[in-house]
Order: C-alpha cells, then structure tokens, then sequence
C-alpha cells in the first residue's frame, strides 16, 4: 500500500514539474495553430473586431487562383527533389563514414557545420552566388573558360530553380540524415556482415541484404521529416526567389506569408489548413507502414 502510495506521489510530483511547461508549450504553441482552423472560415482583415462568416468561401477562392495550381506543383517539386537527392546522398555519406575513425570524425563535423548557420544567412549567400550579374557562379564558369555565362540566370526557369534551391537546403540540412543514418549503421551488429561474407556475398549482396532492411525504419522516420520539412520551407524559397519578390517557384508555404499581406487573414489560414491536412494524412500513412516494417524485422 505504501509503495503504491509512494509511487503515485512521485507521479503526481512529475506531472507538478512538467505542468508550467506543458501549459506554455500550449499556449504558445499549440492553441495559436488551432486558431487558425475557424479563422480559414471567416473573412477579416487581421485588426478589426468584425470577422465575417463566409464559409468555405476562402477555400473556393484558393483552388481557383494560380497559387493553388503553381504552388502544388512547386511544392510536389520541392519535395521530391529534396526526398530523393537528399536521402540517396545522406546514405552514400553515412556508409563511406561508417567507420568510429578521426578522418571520419573530421567529415561528420563538416557536413554537419552548416546546420549552425542561419537560415537567412544561407539564403544570402547563396543568392548572391546565383547573381546573374555579380554572381561568384558564373564568374567561376568563366574564368574555367565555359562561354554563355556571363550573365545567366540560374533561377529563371522554375523547374530548374526549385531545383537549386533544393541543393542549397540540402547543403545547409544534410547533416541531420547523416547523423540519424551514420547512427544507425553502426547499430547493425557485424556478426551480420561477418556471416554473408564467408557465404561469399558481394558488398551489393549485403547492402540489399542486410544494410538497407535494417534501415529502412530509420529511412521511412527520415522520409517523414524530410517531407514536413520540404513542404513547411519558406526562408530558402523566399530569399532566392529574387530577393523575395518573384512567385513564379512560390510553393504553399511561401503562398501563405504572401497571403499575409493582403487584406483577408482568412485565405492563407485556409492554406494552411490544407497544407496541415496533407502533411497529417501522410503523417498517418507513414506511421502505419513504420509500425509494419518494424514489426517485420522484430
């Protein structure tokens, strides 16, 4: 009776500390994001206390604007490059620097650097590297003797600058997978790799085998932030796309902070709304398939 008693004390005691923060966390965090689900269904303007019910009317207008069209396709783009570049290149890394060595160490440290950096910082830069005017690229280019690009334009064409903005995220970001994945590896016990070479199996052989089922957990979790991730960026879209003026690459996201300069709060608020909807179906799906691989490999 009394360990029981004392065991619910130090719960109750868990619960106390944790309850100031839990209260803040919701407060500043959760309930603005639920705020904005009844206010996609009203038309306002941001300030005044009259807030007009419209109904699904935001929404309508939404689908029959360009944004809705554009900005999925860019933001499908986004994602997919990000998706596929990323996690293919996080891998190859994280199984060249498999290995507990300094030289390893050394490059683990390296790719992981520009994770510090600033958001802003990385999109400056990198803007002004794909200048076509003053940019350091085509400088580069010129100087190795490569003619036409005194003065190309690296983000004038959509495709291909959601593209280049891509690399830059992945730049800035791909020390995170490498880690996760890098983690990973060495979890694998090498009795595993130990066995399929006296079986004679190639490094293909073990990398299908062995390697990637015992990643795949890892790779789907991974998967499912980089998706978040590519589909929530606005700082690198927004800095590169000519100093935040051009939309021609605009994806949801940024649609939503130009959305806040108009004079109804309530067409981004429905964006967003159905931005978060796909993001928590895929989030659903992605939860399932992970609960089904692991049970797999368990």
């Amino acid at each position: 009776m009394r360990s029981r008693l004392r065991g619910t004390l130090s719960a109750t005691k868990y619960v106390l500390i944790m309850l100031p923060g839990l209260i803040c966390w919701f407060v500043l965090a959760v309930w603005p994001h639920l705020e904005v689900i009844p206010m996609a269904f009203y038309k306002w303007n941001g300030y005044s206390s009259n807030k007009l019910f419209v109904g699904w009317q935001n929404f309508e207008m939404f689908f029959n604007s360009t944004g809705f069209s554009e900005g999925l396709k860019n933001t499908v783009l986004y994602v997919f490059f990000l998706l596929a570049v990323q996690t293919v290149l996080a891998v190859l890394l994280a199984i060249a620097l498999k290995r507990n060595t300094g030289q390893n160490r050394f490059f683990r440290t390296f790719f992981f650097l520009p994770l510090v950096f600033s958001s802003v910082m990385v999109g400056l830069t990198w803007g002004y590297i794909f200048d076509p005017n003053l940019g350091m690229l085509n400088q580069l280019l010129g100087a190795m003797g490569f003619g036409g690009f005194e003065s190309y334009y690296w983000l004038g064409e959509p495709a291909r600058a959601v593209f280049l903005v891509v690399l830059v995220h992945i730049w800035a970001n791909i020390g995170y997978p490498l880690t996760l994945l890098t983690a990973a590896l060495q979890g694998i016990p090498q009795q595993l790799y130990e066995a399929a070479q006296v079986e004679g199996a190639t490094a293909a052989k073990q990398f299908k085998r062995i390697t990637f089922p015992l990643l795949m957990p890892t790779l789907l979790r991974i998967g499912l932030l980089t998706i978040l991730t590519g589909a929530m960026t606005f700082d690198y879209i927004f800095l590169l796309g000519s100093s935040g003026y051009a939309n021609d690459y605009d994806t949801w996201a940024v649609s939503i902070y130009r959305g806040l300069a108009g004079s109804n709060m309530g067409i981004p608020s429905a964006i967003g709304v159905l931005l978060g909807a796909v993001l928590f179906v895929i989030f659903l799906i992605q939860f399932v398939v992970t609960k089904k691989v692991e049970d797999s490999i368990s």
